[in-house]
């Protein structure tokens, strides 16, 4: 009877429920047994955690200062070489110093093409011919029609022209001052006359070579003074070539949205004009209107002459006879192109005017030649 017995008490425990985790916390004092603990198994670290947040943040740190080494490092080589430049250009362009005495030779500027052609590609292109030539059909026709409207053509005495206004002119056509007087005495020839002493009177101050002229004040006696402007010596005409297109570009900033200052020169021409054509106006005119139309003409006088001193080539006017005839309006021609080389003939931009075919031209001509 015992083996039953056992088989009861098996299944008795066998039947017995394990208490909770929250019944054994609660029991207070009561005893817990070990079979009623379990024992939880501790994860252990997956190979697919990655790097952890340390490792990271010391390989950062380590790029961040192999980066600076580096860029320290091209920076130290890029002075070095710099610096060495700088050396070498200075030994180049002073008296070096060999054996305790200075040797009397420069060594010749090292030139930075790049530096050259940055230069180049700011300047602007040479305008064309046709934005010079429109300039002169306007100043041309303005004078023609000033003459037309402010001058009379009644016989006057020689001795009523001041002779000695015309030594500028003179020396420009070729023509003796007697011969100007004749012509401009003459009513028949006096408009022609007149038309050409006020163009030369204008367009003599457009080309810079003398003064006064037309061209901003702090510009004039510079445009004057520096060589370079007759082709004779290459290297000057080549830095004189180079120096008005920058210098006219640099200016061309300022003078954009406003007009050259030309007052005092325009002041100065308008009282050669008056002092010599006095005898010819006509009375009934209105002084101010006159004097602001040619104020008009001579202010267009003074951009023409800002746009040929601006331009790489340089020009001049040709007031002499051409065939025998007496010119009204000068010729425009053009003696160094715009790689600074003489022009050798001239390139004519525009023709010279002479004085009409008819009964006028002829007239011209006759008292021209008689005075001859």
């Amino acid at each position: 009877m015992e083996r039953p017995l056992a088989n009861s008490t098996l299944s008795a425990v066998g039947n017995t429920e394990q208490p909770t985790a929250w019944e054994s916390t609660s029991s207070g004092t009561d005893a817990i047994s070990p079979a009623s603990t379990q024992v939880l198994p501790t994860p252990e670290p997956s190979a697919k955690s990655g790097v952890s947040g340390g490792a990271v943040a010391g390989i950062a740190i380590a790029c961040l200062i192999a980066g600076a080494a580096t860029g320290a490092a091209i920076l130290f080589l890029l002075f070095r070489r710099k610096r060495k430049t700088q050396i070498q250009t200075y030994q180049q362009r002073h008296i070096p110093y060999i054996d305790g005495a200075a040797t009397s030779e420069k060594r010749p500027a090292v030139v930075d093409t790049a530096v050259s052609s940055n230069v180049d590609h700011f300047l602007p292109q040479p305008v064309e011919d046709d934005a010079i030539t429109k300039e002169l059909s306007r100043i041309r026709d303005n004078i023609k029609n000033h003459v037309r409207s402010y001058y009379h053509y009644e016989p006057i005495r020689q001795g009523d022209i001041n002779a000695s206004m015309l030594g500028g002119l003179a020396a420009a056509t070729g023509l003796q001052n007697t011969v100007l007087i004749d012509l401009i005495s003459n009513p028949s020839t006096r408009s022609g006359t007149i038309r050409l002493f006020i163009a030369w009177i204008a367009l003599s101050r457009c080309d810079g070579n003398t003064l006064p002229n037309f061209l901003p004040d702090e510009l004039a006696p510079l445009a004057v003074a520096i060589p370079g402007k007759d082709a004779t010596n290459s290297v000057q005409s080549t830095l004189y070539s180079k120096w008005k297109t920058i210098t006219g570009a640099l200016l061309q900033q300022k003078y954009r949205n406003q007009a050259v200052d030309t007052t005092r020169a325009t002041a100065q021409a308008i009282a050669q004009i008056d002092a010599f054509l006095a005898p010819l106006l006509q009375q009934s005119i209105d002084g101010g209107q006159r004097r602001r139309n040619l104020e008009m003409i001579l202010s267009r006088a003074a951009h023409l002459a800002f746009l040929l001193f601006s331009q790489p080539g340089s020009y001049r006017f040709d007031y002499a006879p051409s065939r025998g005839k007496p010119v009204i309006f000068p010729a425009l021609l053009q003696v160094i192109d715009d790689q600074a080389h003489c022009i050798d003939p001239p390139r004519v931009l525009w023709e010279r005017e002479d004085v009409e075919e008819g009964g006028i031209g002829v007239l011209f001509m006759r008292v021209w030649k008689l005075a001859g």
